[in-house]
């Protein structure tokens, strides 16, 4: 055993992580997180869960939670701590996540469902979330029933794949929604210490927080939610832009990736930018304003139109198209603390109380928080010109905190990102605080909103 092998196993951090997983699928298996009125399907996954009752369940997910938060922070790198092997720390705190529900999120029920609907030869695009007979169907949450998705259509292939592996289980179907996010977040593990090298970057550091993090094994390898392929692939062209730093990876291949990376999640077209100026950021980094901006602008131009032409051949190619497009506006419905999203509804509300249209006055503070976006996007397309990835790490956190809604699972590619550009106190302590802050009041907010009262 090696000696960062033998400090996972004697770290109080790691072993503070393995038993909060515990305590949070443990937590999860009770009945009152599945939508169906009879539970989750095995009786043995209810008896689990029904051996914590109310509110014991509840509180077992959020102290889960905590200690993995805990665990978390405690395994962070100093100068004075010993390393500690990523692998066999992920290992542990995934093993007791593997075989429960889904916890903290439902996604993977509607994945599920997509998979089957695929399966029949009706396109999910058309077809409603369990109205297609669906053995998924009673446990899709209730908000989404009868609506089709905005996910593009690799990532409804995929599900189709699992789904048909698993011979439509009404369990463990669900369950192996968690393999791509495994196998990518495996792939994560492979790439982000090998992209810290070729940048110069500290590995424990950029490993610690891109890969160890609590939302990352929660909501990818906990949920198994369907941007861990996105962001693995994201990672996969910005290492292999960084090393063979050419034309062909920077303008072709590089950005032949991050099409198939936009084909799991279209917010994963941003990583071209870093694609197509990592090879050139020395000489960005020495030009003016204007000529830096030129040169990562006409590269960019090129490689996206070699992302968007990928984009457009896989999605003509899976025979779905771009049905998706009609059903972004449903991303906004679930209630999340996005502070945009949160300040449009609450004008809407007063502006209703004073006689006007609450779904009109959305409309327009939807255009409005669009601008915002924009205008913050591009002031960090400016502030981070002559630092690609950084621009990339930063734009992403913007487009996560001030879309429609804020997922924590939507971080971890944020987090990835960040581990792997240079930050400085202040920005790292930020960071942290808000990834600690937002992972154990996302486990309140399940407990308290998401499950059956």
């Amino acid at each position: 055993m090696t000696g960062s092998h033998a400090a996972a196993l004697r770290s109080p951090g790691v072993w503070a992580g393995f038993f909060g997983a515990i305590a949070v699928a443990w937590g999860g298996c009770h009945p009152e997180f599945s939508f169906a009125a009879d539970g989750w399907p095995p009786d043995l996954v209810d008896a689990i869960g029904l051996s914590a009752p109310q509110p014991l369940n509840r509180i077992l997910i959020v102290l889960g939670t905590v200690a993995i938060t805990w665990g978390w922070w405690h395994i962070r790198p100093t100068p004075t701590r010993p390393a500690v092997n990523a692998w066999p720390t992920l290992g542990l705190w995934s093993l007791p996540l593997l075989f429960a529900p889904p916890v903290l999120s439902n996604d993977a029920v509607l994945y599920a469902d997509l998979g089957w609907t695929l399966g029949t030869g009706a396109n999910p695009y058309e077809v409603g979330l369990a109205t297609s007979g669906s053995p998924f169907a009673p446990w899709v949450d209730p908000l989404w029933a009868g609506s089709a998705v905005a996910y593009p259509p690799l990532t409804l292939r995929l599900n189709q794949v699992v789904v048909m592996a698993t011979g439509a289980d009404p369990y463990w179907s669900v369950v192996a929604m968690r393999i791509p996010a495994l196998l990518s977040v495996a792939a994560m593990l492979l790439l982000v210490p090998r992209i810290a090298a070729l940048l110069g970057v500290q590995k424990r550091g950029a490993v610690w927080l891109g890969v160890l993090n609590p939302l990352l094994l929660l909501h990818f390898i906990g949920a198994g939610h369907n941007d861990a392929p996105m962001v693995a692939l994201t990672l996969a062209a910005v290492w292999v832009t960084c090393r063979w730093p050419g034309w062909v990876t920077s303008l072709l291949a590089g950005p032949v990736l991050v099409g198939l990376a936009m084909a799991f999640k279209q917010q994963g077209g941003l990583a071209v930018i870093a694609v197509a100026g990592l090879p050139v950021a020395a000489q960005l980094a020495a030009l003016p304003l204007g000529r830096r901006l030129w040169l990562l602008g006409w590269r960019t131009a090129i490689a996206t139109a070699v992302t968007v032409a990928t984009f457009v051949l896989l999605s003509l190619g899976s025979g779905l198209g771009f049905g998706w497009v009609q059903w972004l506006d449903l991303m906004g419905l679930a209630g999340t603390p996005a502070p945009l999203a949160l300040l449009s509804k609450g004008g809407a509300l007063l502006w209703q109380l004073g006689g006007g249209s609450y779904t009109g006055f959305l409309v327009q503070a939807g255009r409005v928080g669009t601008l915002i976006l924009l205008v913050v996007l591009a002031w960090i397309g400016v502030r981070f010109a002559d630092r690609p990835l950084s621009l990339v790490a930063w734009g992403s956190l913007a487009i996560a905190v001030l879309g429609q809604a804020l997922h924590p699972w939507y971080l971890p590619w944020s987090l990835a990102l960040l581990g792997l550009v240079p930050l400085t106190r202040r920005q790292r302590y930020w960071v942290f605080g808000f990834a600690i802050i937002f992972c154990v009041w996302n486990a309140f907010q399940t407990v308290i909103w998401h499950g059956q009262v």
